[in-house]
């Protein structure tokens, strides 16, 4: 029994484990997270899409050329002509005659170019510049809100594996203590002074210590395998949780009690991401109700073409040839003004402005939903920091009432029974105090996250 406890509960320090810190492991979700690079690839589509919206007010060059033959085929035309007298040379009639053209073809050219330069168009090529760069603003606000989600569940998920591995630390601990019960009782039984129940008793109780050491070594497997993939690495990476200082010493208890939630909610709407983002979506909403308030506006442009055609390619009066012969160019404003369309400027106005009000509506909703996380948050703060302390004065409780019940055991004056049951509460305080603190310190991330930013 000696040898197989010394098996089992040296079985973690001949794991290769690689040692995490949370630093660690929020640097490498801030870089290898999936979700995170897929909010940076919808950021860079906006920023392509702002790029791209000044196309409606930089000017347009387009060049054509073809180069191909023409096929005409045979016909034959009716034409109506005069017939004159050829003593006076007057028309004194008409005739038709039959013309009969036969079928050719030749080669075709053509080059052409036309430059094109908006000048005015009802605001809408501005306006959609506008949107498109207060999108890309909330892109980037989309990024930092997808941060701040990506490092809570990094978070979240090292303090479960924290958790999962002072858990074990407890079962180990509790079952050395048993082993000395089993030894005590084997020794008391061999000196005639206790019952051969009592080494029966203590070896069960310890078979039930080893099973939950195994069995929290499968939930640390698990924990190491969901720490792996919320940082992008692979899920089946050995990883040792190294536990941050704040959860050492007093830990919670020496942490004061996070601002009202005005407070918080004032701090969020400067730093939380996803109420900027909403703000700048709403921003957007309005300029495209500009937009489509463009179309009841005329268009004025300037346009200039040049274009040359013919049958040869080269030489003086070739397509490629003198460009100051055969050719054909004109310039000019254009203006057009599209009175009536059915109706379709107006409903592109109603659809824009619907739009606005519920990206708006969404903006409300968002600093509602934010209102009621900061409070939620800051309550459960407030609970498990309570919890904690509470927790902390229940393993101090425990430990001296296992202590007492192991000397009134050895002192005769009670049974094994009582020191099961003492050591048993000793473990649920201690399971319980790892709980609290490691539970605390999560609610603590959640409240930062939900504020945008560190609480104190």
């Amino acid at each position: 029994m000696r040898i197989l406890l010394a098996l089992l509960l040296s079985a973690p320090a001949a794991a290769l484990a690689v040692p995490m810190t949370l630093d660690d492991a929020l640097a490498l979700a801030a870089h290898q997270n999936r979700s995170l690079a897929v909010a940076r690839e919808d950021r860079a589509a906006a920023a392509a899409d702002a790029y791209g919206s000044y196309s409606g007010v930089l000017p347009r060059l387009d060049v054509s050329a073809r180069f191909g033959r023409s096929f005409l085929g045979g016909t034959t035309q009716v034409r109506v002509v005069p017939v004159t007298d050829p003593a006076t040379g007057n028309i004194v009639g008409f005739e038709q005659q039959s013309v009969a053209t036969p079928a050719s073809d030749f080669a075709d050219y053509d080059l052409g170019a036309t430059l094109r330069q908006p000048i005015f168009d009802g605001f809408a090529n501005t306006s959609r510049i506008a949107a498109a760069r207060l999108r890309e603003r909330a892109a980037d606000r989309g990024v930092d809100e997808r941060s701040l989600a990506v490092a809570f569940d990094v978070t979240n998920r090292f303090y479960e594996l924290v958790k999962a591995q002072e858990s074990l630390r407890v079962f180990e601990e509790t079952a050395r203590r048993d082993q000395e019960l089993v030894t005590r009782a084997e020794a008391l039984f061999a000196a005639g002074r206790g019952p051969r129940s009592d080494v029966v008793q203590a070896q069960l109780s310890l078979q039930n210590d080893l099973i939950q050491v195994e069995t929290q070594r499968a939930r640390i497997a698990q924990a190491q395998s969901a720490v792996a993939v919320a940082t992008g690495q692979d899920a089946t990476m050995d990883i040792e949780a190294v536990p941050p200082a704040e959860l050492s010493g007093a830990g919670a208890a020496a942490q004061g009690e996070p601002p009202p939630v005005d407070v918080l909610l004032t701090r969020a709407r400067e730093r939380r991401p996803l109420l900027a983002a909403q703000v700048e979506l709403a921003r957007a909403a309005g300029r495209d109700v500009t937009t489509a308030r463009a179309g009841y506006w005329p268009t004025l442009a300037a346009q200039a073409s040049y274009s040359r055609a013919g049958q040869e390619l080269f030489g003086s009066d070739g397509v490629f040839g003198d460009p100051t012969r055969q050719y054909s160019a004109n310039a000019g404003l254009v203006l057009s003004w599209n009175v009536f369309s059915g109706r379709e400027t107006s409903a592109g106005v109603q659809r824009a402005s619907s739009s606005e009000r519920r990206a708006r509506l969404e903006l409300e909703q968002a600093t509602l939903d934010v209102s009621a996380e900061l409070a939620n948050a800051r309550a459960n703060v407030i609970a498990q920091q309570r919890a904690a302390r509470l927790a902390a004065d229940a393993v101090a409780q425990a430990e001296l009432g296992e202590r007492l019940a192991r000397e009134r055991w050895e002192a005769g004056a009670t049974t094994q029974l009582e020191v099961r049951d003492a050591t048993l509460r000793l473990t649920q305080a201690r399971l319980t105090f790892v709980s609290a603190r490691i539970d605390h310190a999560v609610a603590r991330a959640d409240l930062s996250r939900a504020a945008g930013g560190v609480t104190e």
